[in-house]
């Protein structure tokens, strides 16, 4: 039975989506790396694409960046700046390094075109790890309509596609400025956040210390407390 159909709204979504032929799936499964996308723009020879590799060490960069630069599906590759340089940012305990790049690549072997060509706008940053994205989405639309346009893009694209959270988008701002930086954290900085909040760190009085975190998550307290003080600091 078909839904009924819904007036249109600004929605807020999050797709999970892995699809063949991705430069992200070559780099993410042969080293280990993690892949940031900050958006894309068509021009009349390609998709231009700003992205991010982190990594534990400047040679794990540097080793993710080279998987790219040879991959076939990378029509060209410039990196910004000379040589991976520690997280600002995130304040990671584990990928401290990362190195911003700006690619090419056809159109047609791209997710974020197919996406954009059918009004979907990246909000915040694209996530590659492990050879799966992770998408943060806005789109104006009809909710009914919205598996049916996704549906499209499985077909074209031959991915598979996931939603893991849609709503108004209205609803969707009501986050900590915190939760807002999650999608630029990579698995391992999710999960020393998601730790620290979990145990009560963030609470007052709070409710673990840095050793005792430092001692679950196998690192030492100076990285605890740099992780903290990172994360406070964007």
């Amino acid at each position: 039975m078909n839904m009924p159909e819904t007036e249109p709204e600004l929605l807020s979504l999050s797709l999970k989506l892995w699809h063949p032929g991705c430069w992200t799936t070559e780099v993410t499964t042969a080293t280990g790396a993690s892949v940031l996308g900050h958006g894309s723009v068509v021009s009349d020879t390609g998709v231009w694409e700003r992205c991010t590799l982190t990594g534990q060490s400047p040679e794990h960069v540097e080793q993710a960046v080279a998987v790219a630069r040879e991959s076939s599906r990378i029509g060209g590759l410039e990196p910004l700046g000379d040589r991976p340089a520690p997280c600002e940012r995130s304040g990671s305990a584990v990928d401290t390094y990362a190195q911003d790049v700006v690619i090419e690549y056809d159109y047609s072997e791209g997710i974020g075109p197919a996406l954009s060509a059918r009004g979907f706008v990246l909000d915040g940053v694209s996530r590659m790890e492990d050879g799966t994205e992770t998408w943060p989405l806005l789109v104006h639309g009809c909710r009914s309509r919205l598996q049916d346009v996704l549906d499209g893009i499985r077909r074209r694209q031959d991915a598979t596609i996931s939603v893991e959270r849609v709503e108004c988008a209205g609803a969707g701002r009501r986050e900590t400025p915190v939760e807002a930086r999650l999608d630029e954290l990579t698995a391992r900085q999710r999960e020393v956040f998601e730790l620290a909040r979990e145990r009560g760190y963030y609470e007052w009085p709070r409710g673990t210390s840095v050793a005792d975190l430092a001692d679950e998550l196998g690192v030492s307290e100076p990285t605890v407390l740099e992780h903290q003080v990172r994360e406070n600091s964007n």
